[in-house]
């Protein structure tokens, strides 16, 4: 169990990685706060085995912040087509208020990926036409920063499903302490 936790891991470091990865882009759910369910994309950023974190940034303006203030549960998701992989994880979202860390983030991101930030429009606001939302022309390297929120997923659970045998094959794993999950194969 012990080798397939870590090739998780493994698969999921790759996902936060430069290259192409199919783990990179993961669907996060969380509880909206009309209590139905809300699932977007998100990018994955980092990935800390031995703290068992996953983290992604997203605009402070958003919903999904507002939700996870109330509700930090959340579930991710993401699946590998060509190796008909499936991986589901659980934890506990909390904001990074650290500005050392965040502005590190920051900094070390491509600059294509901070656009949005800049937008003078909220995410989710109606508006006249796609034109309003548009990003300012800021030559200013930190323009938007202040929309920058660093999110840190503390993952508790991992549900692995592996559909290219014949039977599938599938396991969970639980954090028992810091860092140390138990795992079980399951039925499929």
């Amino acid at each position: 169990m012990n080798d397939l936790l870590h090739s998780i891991w493994e698969s999921l470091r790759a996902g936060a990685g430069a290259g192409k990865s199919p783990f990179s882009v993961l669907q996060a759910a969380t509880v909206g706060v009309d209590g139905n369910p809300q699932v977007r994309t998100i990018v994955l950023r980092e990935v800390n085995e031995s703290l068992a974190r996953l983290s992604f940034h997203t605009d402070i303006r958003s919903r999904k912040v507002r939700e996870l203030r109330e509700r930090p549960a959340i579930s991710m998701h993401g699946y590998d087509a060509d190796r008909l992989v499936q991986l589901r994880l659980e934890g506990i979202a909390s904001f990074v208020a650290d500005e050392e860390e965040k502005l590190a983030v920051w900094k070390s991101s491509r600059p294509r990926t901070l656009i949005l930030y800049r937008s003078p429009i909220t995410s989710g606001s109606v508006i006249d036409n796609p034109a309003q939302a548009a990003p300012t022309d800021d030559a200013d390297p930190m323009s938007g920063y202040e929309n920058f929120c660093l999110v840190h997923v503390s993952v508790r659970r991992i549900d692995y499903l592996d559909l290219s045998n014949e039977p599938h094959h599938r396991a969970q794993f639980h954090l028992r302490g810091e860092g140390d999950f138990e795992g079980h194969w399951v039925a499929p």
